[in-house]
Parts: structure tokens; sequence; C-alpha cells
């Protein structure tokens, strides 16, 4: 006679709460509360992690996210991040600033402003060697990542003794 043997076992492991990135929020905010629109995950400085509820939705004011400090409270965005204006920060959207600073990292490219909570980073192409812009930006000394092509070349001057100016005129 044969025995067929079926065994369950369940296994539970906790795991660190992550908040959805932005394009899963909704899907986690229909998945988790009766009225999704009060669905919020915010930074709890509490218990040093994240903290879920479905009980308000919220905004800061540009430049400042909401974290939850026994109730919801208002900080500045992180310097690699900005919420600029008239933008504000909705908690039952996301647990960060809306948008992440450019960096000034491609050839020839140096900063000119790193920018603030409200604001981007600039971009100037680093004309100190010989760098410039392949596109003439909006403002003849910066160019901001988030609006135009801040890309530059090596500019050589017909004489090897002359530089480039700011003004991007051979010296």
């Amino acid at each position: 006679m044969w025995f067929k043997l079926l065994m369950l076992v369940h296994f539970c492991e906790a795991f660190p709460l992550k908040c959805p990135e932005p394009a899963q929020w909704t899907l986690r905010a229909n998945s988790h509360c009766a009225n999704p629109s009060k669905y919020f995950c915010l930074k709890n400085d509490l218990i040093n992690g994240y903290s879920e509820n479905c009980t308000r939705s919220e905004f800061q004011q540009p430049g400042r996210k909401a974290v939850l400090r026994g109730g919801i409270d208002a900080e500045i965005c992180s310097v690699e991040r900005y919420q600029p204006f008239p933008i504000k920060f909705f908690t039952n959207a996301s647990t960060n600033c809306m948008f992440l600073k450019s960096f000034c990292n491609e050839e020839g490219q140096v900063v000119y402003d790193p920018g603030n909570r409200n604001t981007d980073t600039t971009c100037r192409c680093d004309y100190r060697r010989g760098y410039d812009f392949i596109v003439k930006p909006n403002n003849p000394c910066f160019c901001k990542p988030s609006h135009e092509d801040c890309s530059c070349f090596l500019k050589t001057c017909s004489n090897t003794s002359h530089t480039i100016s700011p003004g991007k005129r051979c010296f």
C-alpha cells in the first residue's frame, strides 16, 4: 500500500519596508487602502525606517518633503534632490522630493552652481581647459541640464598660445 505524504511548510520572513517607486505608487495604494488617495509611505525618524498608512494625504511647500516624527512633519529636500516652485510635495505620490539633481560629469563639464532645494544644478564648460558648449545655451555663462543640451567639446584655437576666455573667444 502506498501512502502519499503532503507536507506544507509556512515560512514568513520580515524585511525592512521600502516605499514603492513612483511608477508603482498607485498599484500599492490600490492594493493596500480602501481609499487609495489617502495612502502614504514616508520616512519614519522614530523607527529609522519607513511607514505606510491609509489615513490621510498632505502636501508640503516646494523645497520640502514630509517625514514622520510622531506626526507628519516637514523636512528640506536632500542635497541630491529638489522640488521646484510651484510643484508641491504630496504624501500620496512619493517619499522623496520629485527631481534628482543633474550631474555635470560629461566631458568638459563642471558645476557652475550646485542649486538648492528648489533648483537644479547648473553646469558650464571648463573654458580653462579649452572646452566650449556645442549648442549655445540660453545663458552664455551656464546651462540647465534639465532644460537644454549642456554638451561640451574641446575647442582648439588656431594659435596654440591662445586660450579660451569665459566669453568663448580665443585670446
